[in-house]
């Protein structure tokens, strides 16, 4: 298995394969390093201080959480009106000097540290990539005994932190079967600390709750989604209906009370499920999840802007680049070939299949538009590179 620099990082001196052997999806792995700065690159407590001192963070994406309960920090501006947003971070760091936790989702959209890892990291694994932070004051826990229902690797940057580990009440929760909070905490199974560069990887459904020690604490939780199986068939079925009519027809009436109806019922159900087998093909359904896989990340368009403004004095001889980060997927079909990125797709004729396959494959090495190969003219080339250049895929930078 191809793995990038990124995983590698978070997990040595555990070897990716077996990680993907021993722990992926099956049981939580802990690395101890003794290295407190491994993870400076990413965030640390002065680069957290930093976001939250500025005006204007979005504070719809921060709440703070203390003993399970959370609050959103937009809720906590006394008075409304329009000195609420100073009034909420000042609420904020009331909640924190408090004991609650405070928790900043999605920072990797607002960082370009955690922008560029949670890329490399989701195209490696094919699947979209959150960062959320956490900095629990010292002595505190922010959460009760839970089970996400991703998997997560928790990267410690500062401080420490004492994580308490149950059995798994359920393997691989879905969405839509969250941790029932009404049912007594389980006893742990497992503790340990983990000291600023260790990491932790829990398979989703791993009961976990963690608490501070005599110094704050901060970590960045990396949230992984992948592509589930369910996913794929979904998307499949939702397809399949919209060409075959019969299975956007309700079911027979009195199917749930008279007999025959039932049995009728019980026919249809058979002919169908021989239909999906007959046209639900595998390397379709491949295909279409690893389309599925290109548009879960957020587009890494830094430099865009300027790219649009020399777009039209690019040149023959100007040097492009493939944009560092971008997932993308090449299909080809009868006279169309289908580049898909950033949640889109762009099409060209199969007449320059050659050309876009190049220009897609050539990676981030620099190239002009004169030097790609194939039977298409100068003028062609061009106007190839520019498109390609102004949907963000190529980049002058």
């Amino acid at each position: 298995m191809v793995s990038t620099p990124e995983l590698e990082r978070l997990l040595r001196p555990v070897s990716v394969g077996s990680f993907f052997k021993e722990h992926w999806e099956q049981q939580p792995l802990v690395v101890h390093r003794n290295d407190p700065g491994h993870f400076e690159d990413l965030l640390t407590l002065d680069g957290i201080d930093h976001a939250l001192s500025l005006a204007g963070i979005g504070l719809d994406n921060i709440r703070v959480v203390v003993d399970g309960k959370e609050t959103p920090v937009s809720e906590l501006g006394a008075g409304g009106g329009r000195n609420s947003g100073t009034n909420a971070l000042e609420a904020l760091y009331a909640r924190y000097r408090g004991g609650s936790t405070i928790v900043v989702n999605s920072l990797q959209d607002r960082r370009e540290s955690l922008q560029r890892v949670a890329s490399a990291l989701g195209h490696e694994l094919g699947a979209r990539v959150q960062m959320n932070i956490y900095l629990t004051p010292p002595g505190s826990q922010g959460f009760a005994p839970h089970y996400d229902m991703h998997d997560v690797f928790i990267a410690q940057v500062y401080g420490s932190k004492v994580w308490r580990l149950a059995d798994e009440p359920y393997e691989l929760p879905l969405a839509n079967r969250p941790y029932d909070k009404s049912r007594p905490a389980p006893d742990p199974t497992r503790e340990f600390e983990l000291r600023a560069g260790d990491l932790l990887y829990m398979p989703r459904g791993t009961i976990h709750s963690g608490a501070a020690n005599e110094t704050a604490s901060l970590h960045v939780t990396l949230g992984i989604h992948p592509v589930l199986w369910i996913q794929a068939f979904q998307d499949a079925l939702t397809e399949l209906a919209a060409e075959d009519v019969r299975f956007r027809r309700s079911l027979p009436v009195g199917f749930d009370r008279d007999a025959a109806v039932r049995q009728r019922t019980e026919t249809e159900f058979t002919e169908l499920l021989d239909a999906l087998r007959e046209q639900l093909s595998p390397a379709e359904m491949t295909a279409r999840a690893a389309e599925r896989v290109t548009s879960v990340s957020s587009p890494l368009l830094r430099g865009h802007l300027l790219d649009l403004e020399e777009l039209p004095r690019t040149g023959p001889d100007t040097r492009l680049r493939r944009r560092p980060g971008v997932q993308w997927q090449l299909t080809e079909a009868p006279g169309v070939v289908r580049l898909h990125f950033h949640n889109k797709t762009v099409q060209f004729p199969d007449a320059v299949a050659e050309e876009v396959r190049h220009v897609a494959q050539h990676g981030t090495e620099w190239f002009t538009a004169q030097t790609i190969p194939g039977d298409l003219d100068e003028v062609g080339r061009l106007t190839l590179v520019r498109t390609l250049l102004g949907e963000g895929f190529l980049t002058l930078r």
